[in-house]
């Protein structure tokens, strides 16, 4: 039986060409292809699809178009510049060139260097696009990258790198040892190739001419002056020139060989390289120590993962004295977190990035040892992960929606203790709900009346719903009984806030007869709001000298009260009040544009438009960031009701206008109003995020031909709040995003965490969750 299971491993992995896969995991590859629209991998396809079709429509790349030529005159001779060597200051030539520790030299352009890592990305990109897409056209342009490069007599580059990192002035202008890490983009290079090894347009005579290359390659770096310097290096140096020689060797079928390096691995380099306490000392002399040090580390680990694979565990080698790369690693991540100042050594530049780098390095560490949880603990911690990165689809990740459930449960235990804290503190014992934050950043409790009431107790329905578990059905009904004598509150048109988040998410989940009672009760005072003259439900009391009968663009989310109401009970007076109220707000509250004025007053004699204006945006004639936001969703939500094509006509307009707003930032999260004439310094709104995520998916339901385009779109957004506008566990306050605007003109809650963004951030992620489930 064991055998049978082997072979069938053997033939899955032989029809995917993934039988030689060294670097990456087939096996996890394989479960990634199973859930690329998945929020965790959607986005990371996505753009990588995206770059695999320019790549398509992209010339191929040869050393021979280079401006430059190799000393030797031969065109395809490879030639780069050493990196930090500039033209001397002191000289009418420039020469001898002079050193600058980490800083890049322009004249780069003028050579391979660039041009052979823009051609291993390419054929990365295609091959992994054919992989996840099944597409031949991909794997037919990355072949024919191959084949200039490596293949075609008139276009290829000699196997060697006799002219590699040069220095004009230099040594003749030969080629320098170190020149030898320009060629480790073909380690992933080699890797990519294995993708494409079921593509009708990769032969046999490719496969051949390819392992000839290579075997003469390796051949060259073992034999030629250069390579033999660069082995007997004491830093990232010669481990990089293990790493490449051992696959390399192995691509070209020389195992033994490369087994025989790998054996060899670490006695000559992790015991040789690494000190008992962590420090990599022939890396900390750089300017760029900790980027030096990260990337030996990371070539150490380009080599246990193909050890692993010919089943040599190099990862857990340790030292007598306790050298090893897990004491590497662990001095590393001691400063993830920490500013640039706590690093001992220089690091110019870079820290952010790098310290990133060491969190993905963490995770190629679990891949083979899944048993280090404090690692897996470092990079959750630490780990900003863009959804969009192509790394995702190589190493995995964490399931999004479920990693912040995750973290919104710890934070809503955090919350609630915070809320009998301040609760106890104040002499306010009317207010017993989470809203914002005051101006010293300490929890501010609202009580039931206020607007915001219904948005905690729904979020932690929300939780009640993602996980099951009984504490958050309890906690939820807990503070949404506080909520219940709202549903006779005549004067406010938040009613439905209030209620609906509360108790409406609170009967779809548990069928609960009393909150029904709630919910039809809650719209039947809603319904007294209603004027049939003027067609639409009244927002405000307040302000009577300014306005007769304001109705707001908010009011259309108090809708879904009435139109549940109506499915509950079958009254269809709350459907018709509600699809009234809709329609008015259609034709009065729209520009042309499709953006929408914040307030509407009509005149309660004729019934007709007084005047159109604002009070929570820049201007009357504005477009108020989190307006656009209750328009989009209102919109969505009356059409699932209705089924009424004008609405979801609107709504889409009203999306094209959100999304394609020359004021909206490239992370999608906008600033509060897209007409602040202090744009780009005006603060964002995540709220208003949040609200546009949300509709977006289920307006991605309702629309067939752009269903994709929302919902990536959606995707990218929420994305952006997970790794830019996330609250820090068991901190600011128990909320779980930052950066909200509630009333900018009145200097109120501006660039804090806020209730409803939280509640609708969770109820886009479970939006997003029913899309991957095709609910």
């Amino acid at each position: 039986m064991r055998k049978i299971c082997w072979v069938v491993l053997f033939l899955l992995a032989s029809k995917t060409g993934l039988q030689a896969q060294w670097l990456w995991d087939a096996k996890k590859m394989h479960a990634i292809k199973s859930r690329l629209t998945s929020l965790t991998y959607a986005s990371a396809y996505s753009a990588l699809m995206a770059q695999a079709d320019r790549d398509l429509s992209r010339n191929t790349y040869s050393v021979v178009q280079k401006k430059g030529v190799a000393p030797s005159g031969d065109k395809h001779d490879y030639v780069s510049l050493s990196r930090y060597w500039w033209p001397n200051p002191n000289t009418a030539d420039g020469l001898p060139y002079v050193y600058k520790d980490g800083q890049s030299n322009p004249e780069l352009e003028r050579y391979d260097r660039n041009t052979l890592g823009d051609m291993c990305a390419a054929v990365k990109n295609l091959s992994l696009a054919f992989f996840y897409s099944g597409e031949e056209k991909y794997a037919q342009k990355a072949v024919k990258l191959l084949r200039a490069w490596f293949l075609d007599k008139a276009t290829l580059m000699n196997p060697n790198l006799e002219y590699s990192q040069f220095i004009p002035g230099k040594d003749n202008s030969k080629g320098r040892p170190e020149g030898l890490i320009d060629s480790y983009s073909f380690v992933e290079l080699l890797n990519s190739i294995q993708l494409l090894k079921t593509s009708k347009s990769y032969t046999t005579n490719d496969e051949e001419g390819l392992k000839r290359w290579f075997g003469r390659f390796a051949k060259w770096l073992q034999e030629s002056q250069q390579g033999k310097k660069e082995k007997a290096a004491k830093n990232n140096h010669a481990t990089a020139y293990d790493s490449q020689l051992i696959y390399y060797l192995l691509f070209s079928g020389n195992e033994p060989a490369a087994r025989d390096i790998i054996n060899d691995f670490a006695s000559k380099r992790i015991f040789a390289q690494i000190e008992p306490d962590g420090k990599q000392p022939n890396e900390l002399w750089r300017t760029l120590a900790y980027h030096y040090s990260q990337y030996n580390l990371s070539h150490m680990l380009d080599v246990c993962a193909v050890a692993s694979k010919l089943g040599v565990n190099l990862l857990d080698k340790k030292s007598a004295d306790g050298r090893s790369i897990y004491t590497a690693m662990d001095y590393l991540v001691s400063f993830l977190g920490k500013e640039v100042g706590s690093w001992p050594y220089k690091q110019i530049s870079g820290w952010e990035a790098k310290q990133q780098d060491i969190c993905k390095d963490l995770v190629r560490i679990l891949d083979m040892n899944p048993s280090l949880q404090v690692y897996q603990a470092l990079f959750q911690k630490y780990a900003r992960q863009d959804i969009a990165d192509q790394w995702r689809l190589l190493y995995g990740a964490d399931d999004l929606v479920s990693r912040f459930f995750t973290f919104a449960s710890a934070q809503f235990d955090y919350a609630m203790n915070r809320v009998e804290a301040v609760y106890n503190e104040s002499a306010n014992k009317k207010a017993v709900l989470p809203r914002s934050v005051d101006k010293e950043g300490k929890l501010a409790l609202v009580a039931p009346r206020d607007w915001c009431s219904g948005f905690f107790p729904g979020s932690l329905w929300m939780m009640y719903g993602y996980t099951g578990a009984d504490k958050w059905r309890t906690a939820a009904d807990r503070y949404t009984r506080l909520v219940e004598p709202e549903k006779n509150d005549r004067s406010s048109h938040d009613v439905g806030f209030k209620i609906n988040c509360s108790y409406g998410n609170g009967y779809h989940l548990t069928k609960n007869a009393g909150y029904k009672s709630v919910i039809v009760q809650a719209a039947a005072t809603l319904s007294k709001r209603f004027n049939p003259g003027v067609g639409a439900i009244r927002s405000w009391d307040f302000n009577r000298e300014v306005w007769q009968y304001p109705v707001i663009i908010d009011n259309m989310m108090n809708l879904e009260l009435l139109f549940e109401a109506a499915r509950l009970t079958g009254n269809q007076d709350y459907y018709r009040i509600a699809d009234t109220h809709a329609a008015t707000t259609l034709k009065n509250h729209f520009r042309p544009d499709y953006s929408s004025y914040h307030v509407v007053d009509y005149d309660t004699a004729t019934s007709k438009v007084r005047k159109k204006n604002t009070h929570q945006g820049y201007a009357d004639g504005s477009a108020w960031a989190r307006g656009q936001a209750w328009a989009l969703y209102g919109y969505t939500m009356s059409y699932r009701y209705t089924r009424n094509p004008s609405y979801l006509k609107q709504a889409q307009g009203v999306a094209q206008f959100i999304l394609k707003n020359r004021h909206l930032p490239a992370d999608l999260i906008p600033y509060w109003d897209y007409n602040d004439p202090a744009i780009p310094k005006a603060p964002r709104d995540a709220s208003a995020a949040c609200i546009t995520a949300s509709a977006l998916y289920e307006l991605a339901r309702y629309s067939p031909n752009d269903s994709s385009f929302y919902s990536q779109t959606g995707d990218a957004i929420v994305g952006n709040l997970l790794q830019y506008y996330q609250a820090k566990e068991k901190a600011d306050e128990g909320f779980l995003l930052l950066h909200s605007t509630g009333h900018y003109p009145h200097h109120s809650e501006v660039d804090v965490p806020i209730s409803y963004a939280d509640y609708y951030f969770l109820e886009a992620l479970t939006r997003r969750k029913g899309l991957e489930a095709g609910l």
